[in-house]
């Protein structure tokens, strides 16, 4: 049976040389299989669970999904295991603590799951020191991250996790999961667009570091998928590994650059947003849904700046501690401002910034607009599969999405075009007039 990982193969055996760094990559990863059925597979992992305490964690949904067919090919193997069926489970640094000091006696996690289910996991094994498996029931981009994203009081935080040893994808299994997984998949990856804008605009701006590295890697496949998105909807195979390949190489872009910053700035705050405040109110979407609408907006607002003939000076503006305690309470917002320190202006750096970009601005365009996508491609590829393109395809209030937009930069440090149009005293121009 195939493996459709593609360019991954180089990266596992660390012949891939970034043609940036010009170094060699490798990755802590054993196996990563992309394959049309594991029932068909020949997995070099399986050795690993021979003669140790093996437990299967997933989530109710994520077991009805693909459980009884993993559980098939470990049958055939032999492989002796414990299952453990997470209900109303939490993804909060609380409850994955308590969870982790209670199966500490396994010497292997073997996760069948996608998002909250696989950090989760990748949590409790790195607590525990155990080896950590996962067989994806729908594609998560969490299963190759070195962090989870969980919630610390109200906050959402990333916490330091054990990267997985193996990896697996059953492509027939995706053939059968629902489309709205599918859509939500496509729209956490065609974040690429905005995150390589927002970090190398911050990075001629504040000096970030920066590497095209892991974007280079993903350009192929996302042509692909900005051009055929339909056949998502049709079970192309060939659509599938592509979008498996690019959810797997948008996590494994942390890896390479040791940060989150190649998958997740702009268009993840607002998402973020949108999860730490809604509450009860929230309607239910998804975190690609939600990642995908606002990488339309966020793009938006990088086109229209990157097409635009004047030169952006920045306004100053008031960020007092203030400010923050009133819209997050007071503990919280004393520690969202210590943070935001790193990317605010001073009234002299605002100066120096102001007159870098008058100097300079011309040429940071010249480079940075090569790696934008026109929005509305990118909606069209959302179109075509029928994914959701507005906040209010989610069932998210105007109101409500309004905030989110214009309060989604004080959550991090990470400077984006949110921050820019903050700057610039245009951030009502789209939180008012939304997509």
């Amino acid at each position: 049976m195939v493996n459709k990982i593609g360019k991954i193969e180089k990266l596992l055996t660390g012949e891939y040389q970034s043609p940036f760094s010009r170094k060699n990559i490798k990755l802590p990863i054993d196996e990563i299989v992309i394959t049309s059925s594991i029932l068909n597979y020949q997995f070099r992992h399986f050795e690993k669970f021979e003669n140790k305490k093996n437990l299967i964690i997933s989530g109710v949904n994520s077991f009805k999904s693909l459980g009884n067919k993993v559980i098939e090919r470990f049958n055939q193997e032999k492989i002796k295991y414990e299952i453990k069926i997470l209900e109303n489970y939490q993804s909060t640094v609380n409850y994955a603590s308590s969870i982790a000091s209670s199966l500490k006696e396994y010497d292997n996690i073997i996760c069948i799951g996608s998002g909250s289910v696989i950090d989760l996991c990748k949590f409790i094994s790195n607590q525990n020191n155990q080896g950590l498996f996962v067989y994806l029931s729908s594609l998560s981009a969490a299963a190759t991250t070195s962090t989870v994203s969980l919630t610390e009081d109200g906050i959402k935080i990333s916490v330091k996790s054990k990267i997985p040893e193996a990896i697996v994808i059953d492509l027939d299994n995706l053939k059968s999961a629902p489309a709205r997984l599918l859509r939500s998949a496509l729209g956490d990856v065609l974040c690429r667009t905005t995150c390589q804008v927002d970090w190398l605009t911050s990075h001629f701006l504040l000096e970030t570091f920066y590497d095209e590295t892991p974007f280079a890697l993903q350009y192929e496949d996302e042509k692909i998928l900005l051009n055929h998105s339909q056949k998502i909807l049709t079970g192309d195979e060939e659509t599938f590994a592509a979008l498996s390949r690019m959810t797997l190489l948008n996590g494994i872009a942390a890896i390479i650059i040791g940060s989150t910053h190649a998958g997740s700035m702009g268009e993840h705050l607002i998402s973020h947003y949108i999860d730490m405040f809604m509450g009860d109110e929230h309607p239910g979407s998804l975190h690609g849904e939600q990642v995908g609408i606002a990488t339309l907006l966020l793009s938006k607002m990088q086109n229209d700046i990157l097409n635009s003939s004047k030169t952006p000076q920045f306004l100053e503006i008031n960020y007092d501690l203030i400010i923050f305690e009133n819209i997050f309470g007071k503990e919280a917002g004393s520690n969202l401002h210590k943070q935001f320190q790193n990317k605010l202006f001073t009234q002299k750096s605002l100066t120096d910034i102001n007159k870098k970009l008058i100097k300079n601005w011309s040429d940071y365009k010249k480079t940075i607009i090569k790696f934008a996508v026109q929005t509305d491609k990118i909606k069209k590829s959302f179109i075509n599969c029928g994914a959701a393109c507005t906040n209010g395809d989610l069932n998210i209030p105007d109101d409500f999405f309004q905030n989110a937009v214009e309060n989604a930069h004080y959550l991090r440090d990470r400077f984006s075009y949110l921050d820019i149009m903050q700057y610039l005293g245009c951030i009502d121009k789209y939180s008012k007039n939304l997509i």
